[in-house]
This record gives structure tokens, sequence and C-alpha cells, in this order.
């Protein structure tokens, strides 16, 4: 037989799905606007980068996944968080930051992980206050194995309860915490009263840092009331995932709200990929050369 010449079909259809599967990688990645390295979000945001939190492997050992710090204190991500810690310490040694909300633009970036992680990283240096004002999407209670219905800033904010029933000491991180409480219907109405004023400037008293887990930018407004009253604010990106439309509206939102982003923290940044998007080799080897690459 002279044909079907089934050799050169095969060979054609190869080298066709080769071109397209090349073609459709260059497509997909010129389509993808979001932030995947450090320099990334220096070179497009032009905000600080305050430190870039490692991709972190799934780990059934992790009881907690939120609290990796605790956890592994010597692991490349809890170097990070210190590294975090001493980035916002620095940028207050004249007047140091009392309240420090962290946002990011919209849920599941990693703004609670940084929160209580941070808190965590505080702790070791000052007495901190951890409170968590998403009161949509509450998670510190359930974090810190508080009772359901436990009484937090709703409760205290409401006159429900007294500042001594919704403070609760986390033994494991070394800081006191402050849940969400029950989750009211209006918690913006909450925020914005002057009743939540008076709650933190008796707070300030009584602590060296506050720490705010806040709702993010995107879902609704109340990060921008709580940067209002804040010395510092730290917005969270998923590397690889936030588009940066997004994260520069919002970071633009909260600078013309006269917010103090005081710098960006870049969450579930891949090390291992660092080498193929250019420039960033050094976070794995500096992470590798320190024996921090137990992750």
């Amino acid at each position: 037989p002279i044909k079907p010449r089934k050799t050169l079909s095969v060979v054609l259809a190869f080298a066709a799905s080769l071109v397209f599967g090349v073609l459709l990688a260059f497509l997909k990645d010129a389509l993808d606007n979001s932030l995947k390295t450090p320099a990334d979000v220096e070179e497009r945001l032009h905000v600080p980068m305050l430190g870039a939190l490692p991709l972190v492997a799934g780990n059934k050992k992790l009881a907690k996944p939120l609290t990796l710090m605790l956890d592994n204190n010597t692991s490349s991500f809890s170097e990070s968080i210190r590294t975090i810690r001493t980035g916002l310490v620095l940028s207050g040694l004249d007047k140091p930051h009392k309240i420090t909300v962290v946002t990011s633009s919209v849920p599941s970036e990693g703004k609670s992980t940084l929160s209580i992680n941070l808190a965590a990283a505080m702790g070791q240096m000052e007495s901190t206050l951890l409170i968590d004002a998403d009161m949509r999407r509450p998670t510190l209670a359930k974090t810190c194995e508080l009772p359901p219905n436990t009484p937090g800033l709703s409760n205290y904010i409401a006159g429900a309860a007294e500042l001594s029933d919704c403070v609760h000491h986390y033994e494991a991180a070394g800081v006191d915490v402050l849940p969400a409480g029950v989750s009211p219907s209006n918690p913006l109405e909450l925020i914005s009263s002057a009743r939540f004023v008076k709650v933190l400037e008796e707070l300030k008293t009584r602590y060296d840092r506050i720490i705010i887990d806040s709702a993010p930018t995107q879902a609704v407004s109340d990060a921008f009331v709580l940067a209002s009253y804040a010395d510092a604010l730290i917005y969270v990106i998923k590397a690889d995932a936030t588009p940066y439309t997004l994260a520069k509206h919002g970071i633009q939102r909260l600078q013309n709200s006269n917010a103090p982003v005081t710098g960006v923290v870049l969450n579930q940044f891949d090390v291992a990929k660092a080498p193929k998007y250019g420039g960033d080799y050094y976070y794995g080897g500096y992470y590798d050369y320190y024996g921090y690459s137990s992750d």
C-alpha cells in the first residue's frame, strides 16, 4: 500500500501538537498577570517588601497549620516571619507601631496565617495582643482551641461582656488573643463606633503591640476603617495567584484613604521555582546555606 503513510502522519501530528503546545504556553504566560516574586511586587506595585513566606508542603503532623512557627521554630517559614518582624520594627524606630493591621485583597491569601505567626514572633520580644476583627469569617477562636461562642470583640463592644472575659491567653504562642466573638449582623458599624475607639485606647495602655487581623479590602470596607486607627498596615499577596490589578487597586484605595501602608508580604512563594522566574535564586540559596530548608 502507498497510503495512508502512517509514519509521516504521526510525525506531522507530533510536530503540529508541539508547536500548538508551545504557542499555548506562551499565550498562558502572556495572559497571567499574577505577582510571582518579590521583584514583581517592588517593580509593579512600588511598595516596600517586608518579606516572602515560603510555600510549605502539606504535613499531616501539623495539627494547626495556621501556627507553623510554633510547630517548627527553625524552619524557613519561621525565619521569614522573624524577617518580617524585623522589618516592621525597623520601620517604626522613632515611633514604634503600636497597632498593626493585616489585610489582603480577597479571602484565602494568608492574612490570618501571617497575623497569628507575626503575633507569636512579636510575643517573644514584647507584650502582644492579637485581635480577630474579621467578624464575618473569624478563625482565631478555632485556631486557639477556644470553646464555641467564646466571648470576644463583638461582645465587648456591644457591652455584653467584660474585657477580662473576652481576652484569652494563648499559651502556645505566649500572647493574649481577642477573638471575634459572636458574629454580628453589622460588623462595620461596630468597628466604626466610638466605643471601639475607646476599646483600642484602653488596650494600647496594656500592650506594647497589637496585631489586628482584618477582613479583605475587596470584600468589605472594614480594613479601611481599621487602617484609620493603625500605625502600620501589612498587605498580604498570594504568590502566583493574586492578580496584579487587584492588588494594585486595593493598595491604591488604602493609600488614597491615608492608610499607613508599611509594606507587602508575598505569601506561599515557591522558592524552588525562583530560578525559573529569574533573578530570585538567592531566596532559595539563602535558606539552603543557613540550614533553613527543613520545610
